[in-house]
């Protein structure tokens, strides 16, 4: 198992990795690329006076001007025409040129197009051999009243030896002391963000219990903030579950000892009483033991589809014989009930692709509901469907108590009860509607409720025809 190792660490390790790796990148461009950069300077400097001096020819103040740019450039300035030779800042390499010199540099710039030229360490030694100094000379020739006039400018090239040397001998005192620093700011850094995560770790160790408490995380950044709140909402999410597992246990806890009485009190009275071994007192038996199974096959249902294990076994059905089986299926038993159960099929028929045993699990969780959740006298249930423009909406509809607004939106949860007495008049689960909506979800079908309160309800679900 790869080892890993504590975000302090991971946060002082990167920093001075990154320390580490800059300094020595700027050690690397000091003593090696100092002296070009050096020496590029000083070129751009000479090319740079010798444009402003050319610019001050004639001017009434040349003199002066001239003068304060080459002292504070601390470089040397020779103006050469016909009829003067100026020379500024004291005594230098430009003051020892005779005319012999001064006119091969004159011949050499006037070859060029720009009409200027720079002479460093290299082509003055060869043109001067008898003066091998560090120098640039930046010459360049101009023309002023018609008249040839050349200006030089020269700087001495100062050896770098000693500086790049003295770079070296400091850096790694100024390396020791970053690294120092580094660390400091490593050890301050990692306490500020650990704090707040270490404070978070260890309420999270209580989210099991749902006993996550967010106000003794101090938070100190956004996305702390953001974190914290999402922890919240899973110890809420906790707790909201640990109440539904509580109630789902009552419900089926209710469903299954309600059958469970009937066949063992049934079962006793026929072992005990002869006379009542008879085919209603069996069926009696018989109905309860379906409703056991029914309740046994929903929860199995409710599992795969939590599982992601459910599989669709769709074929192409009709429509009406699909609603014409679901509706035999309770006709006897409504019609023994007083129910008035209704089929609806005047639409055209249509080929719907579909899996038809758990299409009819949603028909009979919807029957269901309309069956538990009626008191009226005259107790009415509609089954059908109706052409829409490209689909066909399947719905059961019954005049009973209706559901309230604010219920619709969590009828579909399987913990979600209208009815805090848990009535039930007939085979159900208590989980019905949120296993209709799970195997609709599963086709892709668009579905919904629609009700008055006191007056209807309609379940209803889209179909396209295939």
């Amino acid at each position: 198992m790869k080892k890993k190792f504590s975000l302090r660490f991971q946060l002082i390790a990167i920093l001075l990795v990154f320390v580490v790796a800059v300094m020595g990148l700027v050690y690397f461009v000091q003593t090696t690329f100092l002296d070009d950069f050096y020496k590029a300077n000083k070129v751009k400097s000479l090319q740079s006076v010798g444009y402003s001096v050319a610019s001050l020819i004639g001017d009434d103040d040349m003199e002066e001007a001239i003068e304060y740019i080459s002292m504070s450039n601390e470089v040397c300035v020779r103006i050469v025409s016909n009829e003067d030779d100026l020379n500024y800042t004291g005594a230098c390499t430009l003051r020892s040129f005779d005319n012999e010199i001064i006119n091969m540099i004159a011949a050499e710039v006037s070859q060029t197009d720009a009409q200027e030229k720079l002479y460093d360490n290299f082509h003055y030694q060869r043109h001067f051999l008898d003066r091998p100094e560090d120098v640039y000379i930046f010459a360049k020739l101009m023309t002023y009243d018609d008249d040839p006039v050349m200006i030089m400018v020269s700087s001495g090239i100062s050896p770098l030896n000693t500086t790049i040397s003295t770079i070296k001998s400091q850096y790694l005192l100024i390396l020791a002391i970053i690294i120092v620093m580094t660390l400091i700011l490593a050890l301050i850094l990692s306490r500020y963000i650990l704090k707040p995560i270490k404070q978070i770790n260890s309420e999270s160790k209580n989210l099991s219990k749902g006993a996550y408490d967010p106000q003794m995380v101090k938070t100190v950044s956004l996305e702390f903030d953001e974190l914290n709140e999402t922890l919240e909402n899973a110890n809420e999410d906790i707790l909201k579950a640990e109440k539904a597992k509580k109630e789902l246990l009552g419900n089926v806890s209710h469903d299954l000892r309600t059958p469970l009485t009937m066949i063992v009190g049934y079962g006793e009275m026929i072992r005990d009483l002869p006379e009542e071994n008879n085919e209603e007192n069996i069926n009696v038996i018989i109905d309860e033991a379906k409703r056991l199974s029914t309740l046994v096959d929903d929860l199995i249902d409710i599992s795969k589809i939590d599982a992601i294990k459910l599989e669709l076994s769709k074929e192409k059905v009709s429509l009406k014989s699909l609603l014409n089986e679901v509706y035999h299926q309770y006709d006897k038993h409504c019609k023994s009930q007083g129910i008035e159960l209704t089929l609806n099929t005047e639409e055209e028929d249509a080929q719907v692709e579909v899996d038809v045993k758990r299409i009819k699990q949603v028909l009979y969780n919807f029957i269901n509901n309309s069956l538990n959740y009626n008191d009226k006298d005259k107790q009415k249930i509609e089954i059908g469907y109706q052409k829409l423009d490209d689909t066909y909406r399947v719905y059961v509809y019954d005049n009973g108590e209706g559901i309230d607004e604010k219920d619709i939106n969590n009828i579909w949860d399987r913990y979600y009860k209208v009815d805090k007495e848990h009535k039930r008049h007939h085979i159900g689960s208590g989980i019905g509607l949120s296993l209709a909506k799970q195997l609709l979800d599963a086709h892709g079908f668009n579905y919904g409720v629609e009700s008055q309160k006191g007056e209807w309800t309609r379940f209803y679900f889209d179909v396209q025809a295939s």
